[in-house]
């Protein structure tokens, strides 16, 4: 599935489910050439098969594998990937007092530290010395965790997980501007993935979408998706270091 010319050559980490598994379907729509990363083998093999997307499966807390993966990558692809999405992620629903250091600490492992090594490695390869020099654009996931606080689904670790996604998004903008590479997120409210709780006591997620959503629904993963590819295609080049919400109008009330 190497790249032609002049294809963009996207890769996705947490490409199993959720969010990430439909960047892969809507960037497949756009002919992007796509690999998809994550731990899932099983579901990575049905993500191949839906979209025609290259897959590996990848730690995205282990910096060798992460390494590995983006090499493994670019030959698939036939050269560096030029946009990357970093959608892989975990939510832990606990009050703060039930939560231990080692709940805390793998919860930003995987949901910033993952998400900064496939950055950082994507970058440092970029910038090799190299007959073709080139640029990329990043998007990371955050939240709307990252800017308000919940008493009904506590998760003090995926708040500042987010949190930190949204102050490395601002500082990496700034540092590889020069290097011709763009970092945005995107920040999604409650959208209908595996790892929404909102609905498990439909009256209760009803009267929330309601309350406290402008347009009154969930969103979906598509629409995510569609957030995503807008900030790794060339029509937002002048886009960087903005965090851009995807809910509902939730944070702008």
């Amino acid at each position: 599935m190497t790249a032609t010319k002049g294809q963009r050559r996207l890769l996705v980490t947490g490409a199993a489910s959720g969010i990430g598994r439909a960047v892969c379907e809507a960037a497949a729509i756009q002919k992007w050439a796509v690999v998809g990363v994550d731990q899932n083998a099983l579901e990575l093999d049905r993500v191949a098969s839906a979209t025609g997307a290259a897959t590996i499966v990848s730690d995205v807390t282990d910096e060798e594998s992460v390494e590995l993966a983006v090499d493994h990558a670019s030959e698939l692809l036939g050269g560096l990937p030029d946009a990357l999405v970093t959608a892989a992620g975990v939510y832990d629903v606990k009050n703060a007092d039930e939560t231990s250091l080692n709940d805390f600490i793998r919860v930003l492992t995987i949901n910033t530290a993952g998400s900064f090594l496939f950055a950082r490695t994507l970058v440092s390869r970029l910038r090799q010395p190299g007959p073709d020099p080139m640029g990329c654009s990043i998007v990371f996931l955050s939240s709307i965790a990252a800017r308000r606080g919940e008493g009904s689904e506590p998760a003090v670790s995926y708040c500042a997980s987010k949190g930190a996604v949204e102050a490395m998004t601002r500082q990496l903008a700034v540092e590889w501007a020069p290097y011709g590479v763009r970092v945005n997120a995107v920040s999604p409210g409650v959208i209908q993935t595996p790892m929404l709780r909102l609905m498990d006591d439909p009256d209760s997620g009803n009267r929330y979408l309601q309350e406290s959503v402008p347009l009154s629904r969930l969103g979906s993963a598509g629409e995510v998706a569609s957030a995503c590819l807008f900030l790794l295609d060339d029509s937002s080049a002048y886009i960087t270091g903005a965090v851009v919400p995807v809910d509902g109008g939730a944070s702008a009330q």
